[in-house]
């Protein structure tokens, strides 16, 4: 059976981190670049130490450190207490993630790759996380860092509403044929005559970059 996957949105929520390991620490990371509030339980120093605003519990998990959390990972080098933190979280209501027995828990990480706010995902239904590593690399050859811009000009364009707002000439037709002549490169140029040239051809006039109020970064290559 395959898996539903779900982009959620953490920010400002109480994650629980069960473990301050390498594993812990990452998982921590991500959710500290999501927005969340994060607990980290812990009995162990935590090197390299997570930002001050982190809640680091500096002991042993117990029942009763999940109180509040939206998200829980049990990410501890012990079964039976990563076993103990699934059990709470499932009668608590709280999806829990098990870092090395992912079929054990509620849900598992897929591999990520981020071009600004476009997040690709790539899962495998937790059976093997590297090929899903593979593949996110592989991807990341082809979608380099211009992406990030092309979805800001992309956002910005459906802000404008250019086309009908009962159609979906936009979403489909004109991003389309955007891709297909080459704004992601333009983009990588940082080619702002030809950007504003493929726009205004595409999109009419005051699509500009300068009309849609994005600039180009100097360190998209």
């Amino acid at each position: 059976m395959s898996d539903f996957p779900v982009l959620l949105r953490l920010e400002g929520r109480l994650c629980a981190v069960v473990g301050g390991g390498s594993v812990g620490r990452r998982k921590a990371a991500g959710l500290i670049e999501a927005g969340a509030r994060v607990r980290l339980i812990s009995p162990g120093q935590i090197e390299p130490p997570l930002p001050e605003h982190v809640e680091i519990v500096r002991r042993s998990y117990r029942s009763g450190d999940l109180e509040g959390a939206a998200l829980v990972f049990a990410a501890t080098d012990s079964a039976e207490i990563n076993s103990a933190v699934l059990r709470d979280a499932r009668e608590a209501g709280i999806p829990a993630n098990m870092a090395e027995e992912p079929d054990e828990g509620d849900f598992a990480l897929p591999a990520l790759l981020r071009r600004g706010d476009l997040t690709v995902a790539v899962g495998t239904s937790g059976e093997s996380p590297a090929l899903a590593a593979l593949v996110r690399d592989r991807l990341s050859e082809h979608l380099g860092e211009e992406w990030g811009t092309v979805l800001e000009i992309a956002a910005a364009l459906r802000q404008k509403r250019l086309t009908c707002p009962r159609e979906t000439i936009y979403n489909s037709a004109v991003l389309r044929q955007l891709l297909s002549d080459g704004l992601p490169f333009l983009v990588a140029a940082r080619d702002t005559a030809g950007i504003d040239r493929l726009l205004e051809t595409r999109c009419g006039k005051g699509s500009s970059l300068a009309d849609l109020k994005i600039r180009l970064s100097e360190e998209i290559s």
